[in-house]
């Protein structure tokens, strides 16, 4: 049986309270060196966004992690982006 595994990642609030409200359903990250290692080869199950550094959390299914060049909210030609699932 594979161990599942869980990304965590804080959001400021505003991105937080879109991801819950649904209107929001990838998260991105800038292709750079940091998540670039903390992504490649790697497979999440699950994703806790935390508000902040609040004790507010929400957990979702990854459906997937792949580099998109399609427009995001980064504003980047070439970005990460989490493909998220509600639970």
């Amino acid at each position: 049986m594979k161990k599942s595994t869980t990304l965590h990642l804080v959001l400021k609030h505003y991105w937080f309270d879109k991801i819950v409200s649904g209107e929001k359903t990838s998260e991105y990250r800038e292709c750079s060196e940091y998540w670039n290692k903390r992504l490649t080869n790697k497979h999440y199950d699950t994703v806790v966004f935390h508000k902040g550094y609040t004790n507010t959390t929400a957990i979702y299914k990854i459906i997937s992690i792949d580099i998109t060049t399609q427009p995001n909210d980064l504003g980047t030609d070439k970005c990460w982006e989490i493909k998220l699932q509600q639970l």
